[in-house]
């Protein structure tokens, strides 16, 4: 089985909706900017996966960090390693960048989620994230 990663294309938009639905009970639009970084990983041609990567200035520092948003894999495809390959990429990207690091959140309840991450090389920060919305 072939997987590969590379950089989301607009034609990917129905397939990665799909995904994201299934996930996050979400959609995106397509849209650009420098600072947004989007990964598809597909198997035998087939977008299998989603991850979106975006940059994040520190002006104390005056370097960038990557925030990974919306990693996800279609529930056809999982248990296959397409999320390693989509971190992965994400990370090649950032060291690309000179990123000082990558950063993630991930609901508790995501528990195979976190095995992936912690394989990957990510560690889970003693802090809690506190968010207000703004409607």
């Amino acid at each position: 089985m072939k997987i590969e990663t590379r950089k989301y294309e607009e034609s990917d938009l129905e397939a990665v909706n799909e995904i994201l639905k299934e996930a996050f009970n979400s959609e995106k639009k397509n849209f650009t900017g420098e600072e947004f970084y989007e990964i598809v990983a597909t198997v035998e041609g087939e977008v299998a996966g989603y991850l979106l990567l975006t940059d994040v200035l520190n002006p104390v520092k005056d370097k960038i960090y990557c925030l990974v948003d919306y990693v996800c894999v279609s529930s056809k495809y999982r248990g296959l390693g397409v999320g390693k390959y989509l971190v992965d990429y994400a990370e090649e990207i950032a060291k690309g960048k000179n990123a000082m690091y990558l950063q993630l959140t991930c609901s508790r309840f995501r528990v195979a989620a976190h095995k992936l991450y912690e394989k990957c090389g990510y560690i889970m920060r003693d802090s809690d994230i506190y968010r207000k919305e703004i409607l």
